[in-house]
C-alpha cells in the first residue's frame, strides 16, 4: 500500500480537503429516523450489547483483503486527535506494537501529514476536532483519490447510536468509543488492517 509511482505528485493538493469546491453537496447528517431497519438493528445492538457488558464501543468492518508488505517493513498509522497527551500514550503503545506511527491535531498538521509520504495504511480519527468536524472530515477523505480506500476507524468520545450510525456510513471502517481499552483497539485494529 505503500509502493507510490510518479503520477502520484498530481492528487496531492489537500489543502482542497479543508477548502477547496466540494465534488457534491453537504450531506444531511444520517439519523436513526432515516436510517434503514437493518442499520437500526445493527447500531443499537452494538451499542447495548457492548455498554452492557461493561466495555467500550467497538464496532470494526474485516478488511477485504490484506496488502502485502516488503520483509522488514512496517504499516503506517496516522492518528488524528487533538487530545495531545492521549496521542502520545497512543503512539509509544502502536509503536511498541510495531506500527509507525505519525499524529496531527490541528488543521495545519493535519494537512501536513496527508501530504508526507508513505501514505497511511490507517487513519484513527477522533470526532471533536478544534474547528471542524472528524464526521467532515471523513467524508472529505473518502473523496480523495489517495485515501478514498484508506481504512479509518473513529477513535471518539461521541458514542450515542447515531453518532455511531453517522460514522459507519459516511465511511467508517470502524468505531470506537473513549475511553477505551487498548487491547480491544488493538484487536480492532488489527481487524480493520486484516492482519487476524
Amino acid at each position: 500500500m505503500n509502493a507510490t509511482s510518479k503520477n502520484d505528485d498530481e492528487d496531492l493538493e489537500f489543502t482542497e480537503i479543508f477548502e477547496g469546491p466540494q465534488k457534491a453537496p453537504p450531506r444531511t447528517p444520517p439519523s436513526l429516523a432515516t436510517a434503514t431497519e437493518a442499520q437500526k438493528k445493527q447500531a443499537a445492538e452494538g451499542v447495548v450489547k457492548l455498554q452492557q457488558a461493561g466495555y467500550s464501543i467497538n464496532i470494526v468492518r474485516p478488511a477485504a483483503k490484506v496488502a502485502p508488505l516488503a520483509p522488514g517493513a512496517k504499516r503506517y498509522i496516522l492518528c488524528i486527535d487533538d487530545d495531545v497527551p492521549l496521542v502520545q500514550i497512543l503512539a509509544r503503545k502502536l509503536t511498541l506494537d510495531g506500527y509507525h506511527v505519525r499524529t496531527a491535531s490541528d488543521r495545519q498538521t493535519i494537512i501536513a501529514e496527508l501530504q508526507k509520504r508513505p501514505f497511511p495504511d490507517l487513519i484513527l480519527l477522533d470526532v471533536g476536532l478544534q474547528g471542524m468536524s472528524g464526521f467532515d472530515l471523513l467524508e472529505k477523505i473518502r473523496k480523495h483519490p489517495k485515501y478514498g480506500s484508506v481504512p479509518v476507524i473513529m477513535l471518539t468520545g461521541r458514542a450515542g447510536p447515531e453518532d455511531v450510525l453517522h460514522g459507519m456510513t459516511s465511511g467508517a471502517d470502524g468505531y470506537v468509543s473513549k475511553p477505551f481499552q487498548f487491547d480491544a483497539l488493538a484487536i480492532a485494529i488489527k481487524t480493520v488492517l486484516g492482519l487476524q
